[in-house]
């Protein structure tokens, strides 16, 4: 029998050799990486930013040198065909909000919306607001003071709610009430 080496066995004889166990792999990289000195690195990354973005705005000066005079025109139509198409529609927004105020009795200065029908639907809002009697809470008899202190009780006689205060512990109150006593005498 002769011995003539098996292709398949030699392919795997040279793979093992050449692959490193994951272990080793792993071993390999960790010196590499704790030697990385990350601010050099992001100083790096950043000054080749700062090139790129000197780069893009020369690139945009060529461009715009580069441009016709036809081209300039034509961008300079388009932009004033962009605010002339904004001021028609401001104008037709008006019109919108003048005759929905006329129809409803809503100010036109509280309607809000950019088509007709948003300005008719706020109108319909607004206008039930309005028309719904407003619900107010009954009104307070109002406290009557004499000068410019409140009296708190005006049936009870003045040394009475001294007395009261006093003995509820209200200096202030109490102290308010003897110079209104002072100021009326």
């Amino acid at each position: 029998m002769s011995t003539t080496p098996d292709p398949t066995a030699a392919a795997t004889a040279t793979t093992s050799t050449v692959t490193p166990e994951p272990a080793e792999a792993a071993a390999v990289e960790t010196p590499a990486q704790e030697s990385t000195d990350w601010k050099a690195e992001a100083r790096k990354w950043e000054a080749r930013a700062k090139e790129n973005k000197e780069a893009a705005e020369k690139l945009a000066e060529i461009e715009e040198a580069s441009k016709s005079e036809q081209q300039k025109q034509a961008e300079a139509l388009a932009a004033a065909q962009a605010r002339i198409a904004e001021f028609e529609q401001a104008a037709q927004v008006a019109s919108w909000t003048q005759e929905v105020a006329e129809a409803t009795g809503v100010p036109a200065s509280a309607l809000r919306g950019s088509t007709k029908e948003e300005i008719e639907a706020h109108a319909t809002t607004l206008k039930a607001l309005i028309a719904e009697p407003e619900k107010q809470p009954e009104k307070q008899r109002p406290v009557p003071t004499i000068g410019k202190v409140p009296a708190t009780q005006p049936n009870i006689p003045i040394g009475d709610q001294i007395a009261a205060a006093e003995k509820a512990g209200d200096i202030t109150l109490a102290s308010e009430l003897k110079a209104l006593l002072l100021s009326a005498s």
